[in-house]
């Protein structure tokens, strides 16, 4: 039976939501490679971010999508720092007990949001590829 509950309420909610929201961050900061583009303070964005990857069954309809791509890309982040930022969210949930299945789940979620927030159009990806194929 498959459960009607989100990653964030299956994580314990709010309390534990939050602890990876400061462990996140805290890892992203101290981060040389990630140093540059997180500042000191933890923004809207970025609660949206983590609150979207939380709440993967209901992401499409959720007002935190816009404001965490807009984060994701005021940051100017490459697919390599989007790496770092997804391992780093799994790294705190790890941290903090979350079982394998979910940490994976909410990454994916995390995951889903890169073509958006690097501004990739998977379209134009599938024409380059029929262009290359083509020559």
């Amino acid at each position: 039976m498959t459960s009607n509950l989100t990653p964030y309420e299956r994580i314990g909610g709010e309390t534990i939501a939050q602890a990876a929201l400061d462990d996140f961050f805290q890892r992203a900061q101290a981060d040389d490679r990630l140093a540059d583009v997180f500042g000191p303070v933890i923004t809207a964005g970025g609660r949206a971010f983590l609150a979207v990857s939380m709440d993967a069954g209901r992401a499409d309809g959720r007002d935190d999508v816009e404001p965490a791509l807009a984060w994701l890309s005021e940051l100017g982040l490459g697919d390599d720092e989007l790496d770092l930022v997804i391992g780093h969210l799994a790294a705190a949930l790890e941290a903090l007990g979350v079982d394998d299945d979910l940490i994976a789940e909410i990454a994916e979620q995390a995951e889903s949001l890169r073509d958006a927030a690097l501004a990739i159009d998977p379209d134009d990806e599938d024409e380059d590829e029929d262009e290359e194929v083509a020559a």
